[in-house]
């Protein structure tokens, strides 16, 4: 799949992954798509993309950058599978840390992120616009 077609098809599942629609353009998906520096793993059913996990390395840190998965198929292990496999990738790129922001407010992801070994290493005041809120600042040691 090229770039754009791949930035499309990012858009319409984050359309749908996200309660307030897709935090990102076609646009923007596909310009991070270019960086050489951007890792990204998805997951296919029935020819159909159902989640995915995109993440960006800097030397020996990488961000998770988002991640997600439609709600029809939450709760079946996919999220903890990209999760899993975008890591080993990392840590085989010598990645020793992936770091995140999450909305306060986003309990379940939250919930996901501690189970997963995150750790909460501070708070971004006034990070998020539509609708605003604090961003928590996770890292999991890889």
């Amino acid at each position: 799949m090229n770039n754009k077609n791949l930035a499309r098809q990012l858009k319409k599942v984050s359309d749908t992954i996200f309660e307030h629609g897709s935090p990102w353009t076609e646009s923007q998906f596909e310009s991070q798509l270019m960086q050489a520096n951007t890792e990204i793993i998805y997951h296919c059913e029935d020819d159909e993309m159902i989640g995915y996990i995109i993440c960006q390395r800097v030397l020996d840190e990488a961000e998770l950058l988002l991640i997600g998965v439609i709600p029809s198929y939450k709760h079946r292990g996919i999220a903890t599978q990209l999760l899993k496999d975008m890591c080993q990738r990392l840590k085989q790129k010598k990645v020793s840390h992936l770091f995140l922001e999450v909305r306060v407010k986003n309990i379940e992801a939250i919930s996901f992120y501690d189970k997963h070994g995150f750790k909460e290493l501070g708070i971004r005041k006034n990070y998020y616009k539509h609708p605003s809120d604090d961003a928590k600042i996770m890292q999991l040691e890889i």
